[in-house]
């Protein structure tokens, strides 16, 4: 005989206050990473006032400026292929 308790299947509403807490989950994890990785040293890249940076303990280092791509549908696949000069060439495939 099984002494494991039979699972109830989750409800709607459980389902969906489980997923709401994802976001908040996510940003956690980034921001907790974050911080190891900076107290350990290393180099992190961030987005800041249209800038991709390089930052660690001992300098920042602007890379290049990050414009924004656009309203992309959910769903929508992106091929994402380098140029000869290494710059990324998006290609949007509905």
């Amino acid at each position: 005989m099984s002494r494991k308790k039979e699972k109830l299947p989750k409800t709607e509403a459980q389902i969906v206050a489980q997923e709401s807490a994802i976001p908040s989950i996510a940003a956690k994890a980034f921001r907790d990473a974050y911080n190891v990785a900076r107290s350990k040293g290393e180099a992190v890249l961030v987005v800041r006032e249209g800038l991709l940076m390089k930052v660690s303990n001992a300098e920042t280092v602007v890379l290049r400026s990050v414009d924004t791509y656009g309203t992309i549908k959910a769903g929508t696949r992106i091929k994402v292929k380098k140029s000869r000069q290494g710059e990324a060439n998006p290609q949007v495939q509905a």
